[in-house]
């Protein structure tokens, strides 16, 4: 039997009691009518007390609980990609853009607004403000329309095909700041204006070639692939190979500048297309499970609880941005292709934000105060949770108030 040096033996204990505490945390919140994601943030803000308090986040211990939280950006968006439905949203682009548009527009330029003008951030942090709040955390939503039995109806389908366009997109505006933030800070020589063009173009031809590989696996390769594996392994075959392929997409975008991020979104976007993409999401529950916790953990442990009073304040002001802007720009379309009543359903569902709003505040913190000071990440955190557990309230007494919908044709 192997022994262990003792570092490596605390830092198993650490995740091992992280992975129990997120078990109980599955197992309760729900029942609290309380996002999940709520009660690891709240481990990771125990954790940070913790170790201020006793000395127990050692440099080795965080960078371990960091490469677990990479791992959880991972299979939080490749699962994104893998229940998007591709076919589905190129039929309804048209009126989905029309919700598209105008709420991630509104929702960035409320956001920016406010960083920019009243704490006085800087343009920096306003884009990063701006460019997560774009985004749209569907699933604390979308289960309280499938208990209503309105997920399936035309309305339902409207507003999953909009909060995937959002996604997609909001990932693909996260690349492109992080190609422009070294030109925003002055860090590039030359002509601005000629040296932005010269970035973008460089970066969206990166991109184009990276869909090319996806598009090209996705089309002649991934569904041989997969059946011959589940051949070699009936049981984890599929998962196994939609793992590592998650694993070295992520990867690759990673190294052609991008992030870990949109590589996992793109995996599952090339995964959602096969009809055993059903299959593939049930077993890769599993890993979801294990290892997406860690993520919201990493994102209470940056938390510097004594700056929370410091950033309620912008907290507040941040959250009604955030609300407002989700709720105006896609309530108000929403009403034209539906009625008000729907519009409004439509609008309090785009509210909340998570995942990728969550994965751009925290890379623009590991740039640094610059990109996202303390007290903004903190008040980042806090319209996070506020927007996951009031929004699908309001969701949730609004559609018990209405008949129920008509199935969709």
């Amino acid at each position: 039997m192997i022994e262990l040096p003792e570092p490596y033996a605390f830092n198993l204990l650490i995740v091992g009691v992280v992975i129990i505490l997120s078990l109980l945390v599955r197992a309760l919140f729900p029942r609290l009518q309380l996002p999940a994601m709520v009660g690891y943030i709240l481990i990771g803000m125990a954790l940070s007390v913790g170790g201020s308090a006793f000395g127990m986040l050692t440099p080795l211990l965080r960078e371990n609980l960091e490469f677990m939280a990479q791992f959880g950006v991972v299979v939080l968006l490749f699962r994104v990609g893998l229940e998007s439905d591709l076919d589905l949203l190129a039929r309804q682009l048209g009126k989905a853009a029309i919700i598209w548009l105008p709420n991630m527009a509104v929702a960035a330029l409320f956001a920016f607004l406010v960083v920019y003008y009243w704490p006085g951030y800087g343009l920096v942090p306003a884009l990063f403000v701006a460019v997560a709040a774009s985004a749209t955390s569907i699933s604390a939503s979308e289960a309280i329309w499938e208990e209503a039995g309105a997920l399936k109806t035309p309305v339902g389908a409207l507003l999953l095909d909009a909060a995937e366009l959002d996604d997609i997109t909001a990932v693909i505006l996260m690349s492109l700041l992080f190609a422009l933030v070294p030109l925003l800070v002055g860090a590039i020589d030359g002509d601005p204006w000629s040296t932005a063009f010269t970035v973008v173009g460089l970066q969206l031809v990166k991109l184009a070639i990276l869909c090319a590989i996806c598009y090209v696996f996705s089309r002649f390769a991934e569904r041989p692939l997969t059946a011959w594996f589940v051949k070699t392994d009936n049981h984890l075959g599929a998962l196994l190979f939609a793992t590592g392929i998650a694993l070295l997409i992520a990867a690759l975008a990673d190294l052609m500048g991008f992030s870990l991020a949109i590589g996992a979104l793109f995996a599952g976007l090339a995964f959602s297309r096969d009809p055993a993409e059903r299959e593939i999401d049930k077993s890769f529950s599993e890993l979801f499970v294990l290892f997406s916790p860690f993520f919201f953990v990493a994102i209470g442990l940056a938390v510097d609880v004594t700056l929370l009073g410091e950033a309620l304040g912008l907290g507040l002001a941040l959250l009604v941005a955030a609300a407002l802007g989700k709720f105006i720009g896609a309530a108000l379309p929403a009403a034209l292709l539906t009625s008000p009543r729907e519009g409004v359903l439509v609008g309090l569902s785009m509210i909340p934000r998570a995942e990728i709003f969550l994965i751009v505040i925290l890379h623009g913190v590991a740039l640094g105060d610059w990109a996202v000071p303390e007290p903004l990440y903190i008040a980042a955190v806090l319209v996070s949770i506020s927007t996951c557990i009031l929004a699908p309230i309001a969701v949730r007494r609004l559609m018990a108030d209405r008949p129920r919908f008509e199935e969709a044709r």
